[in-house]
């Protein structure tokens, strides 16, 4: 069986979500679960989140005890995800139970996984390694039935912090990347089956901070706002989709989440292309998953909280719940599909 994917699963999915979206009802059509990495990466939990419309509470999942998980991300059709730990990438089950285990290939100098990023339809995943030192960092993408599509060793200089590399999985199967440039602003390389190219000679002047896929089109968090991406030689658009120097973008089918986290206390912004709206005001953010449900996700370090981006952006009313409010170092999240 195809381990990754479930093509008709996540058309449904997907097709329900567009539902919501269209119908503008602020029922979900689709119930999700969460599942999240906690305990600075010592515990990965799951749960179905309460549900604001009927009040009916959160239930609880599985837990497991692990060491050193960094990220995670859902798979299509929503019944598995895959974990990054630092030696390994693991597909696992909504019980959180191991159905393949993804040991580092043979071109990969040393595994050191720090973060993933998946493809608008989860069927290209890609691992950042970066072993620190100085070292090359490499990309490694994964196909939806659990085979290697490549590897790509990024060209020195490696960032002094591997989160100054930011990298997003695009619809065509192409990695951009985003990190700084020598002697200021940043460059964006372009990574595939065929190699890996930096995409802006001379370097961006613009200092890019993160990158997000919103459905097919590629943004950047720039320090003179989001800026759409051109995918056949970078250049940035020269009018802001949104203004404000972001420093995080997650990105959804059809949303996108924003936020200024270097100033402490900041909107977390939600844009459907048209639309501007923000929950809450969000401290220590640390992730964001858009489920099919409708519903927004968003992890600090210390809680999980959910919100109806439907009813949201559609009548500026938040609802925040709260999923989750005792976690401790929580570091990443994502959807499941319900059983």
């Amino acid at each position: 069986m195809n381990l990754l994917s479930r093509p008709l699963h996540t058309a449904a999915l997907l097709s329900l979500a567009l539902l919501t979206a269209c119908t503008g009802t602020n029922e979900p059509q689709v119930t999700s679960k969460v599942a999240l990495i906690n305990a600075g990466g010592s515990e990965l939990r799951t749960l179905t989140p309460p549900d604001a419309n009927t009040g009916t509470p959160a239930a609880t999942g599985a837990t497991q005890a692990v060491t050193g998980a960094a990220d995670l991300e859902v798979l299509p059709g929503g019944s598995q995800m895959i974990v990054a730990f630092p030696d390994r990438l693991e597909i696992r089950d909504a019980a959180l139970k191991v159905v393949t285990t993804l040991l580092a290939p043979s071109d990969v100098t040393r595994a050191c996984y720090v973060r993933l990023a998946a493809s608008p339809a989860r069927d290209l995943v890609a691992a950042l390694s970066d072993c620190g030192n100085g070292a090359a960092e490499q990309l490694v993408v994964y196909r939806s039935d659990a085979s290697l599509a490549f590897v790509a060793t990024l060209p020195p200089p490696t960032p002094t912090s591997s989160d100054l590399a930011r990298f997003t999985v695009t619809t065509s199967g192409a990695v951009w990347l985003a990190r700084p440039a020598t002697g200021g602003g940043s460059e964006l390389l372009r990574a595939d089956s065929t190699g890996i190219k930096v995409m802006t000679v001379p370097p961006l002047a613009a200092t890019v901070n993160d990158l997000a896929m919103r459905g097919t089109s590629l943004y950047a968090a720039t320090d003179s706002g989001v800026r759409l991406v051109n995918q056949s030689d970078g250049t940035l658009t020269p009018t802001p989709a949104l203004t404000g120097v972001y420093t995080r973008l997650y990105g959804g089918d059809r949303l996108l989440a924003a936020w200024l986290g270097s100033a402490g206390n900041q909107p977390l912004t939600i844009w459907d292309g048209t639309k501007t709206s923000s929950p809450a005001l969000v401290t220590d953010l640390r992730d964001v998953t858009f489920a099919p449900d409708g519903n927004v996700y968003y992890l600090t370090g210390s809680a999980l909280t959910g919100a109806d981006t439907v009813l949201g952006l559609s009548q500026n009313t938040w609802r925040p719940t709260a999923v989750l409010t005792n976690l401790n170092d929580a570091r990443a999240v994502t959807w499941l599909a319900s059983d």
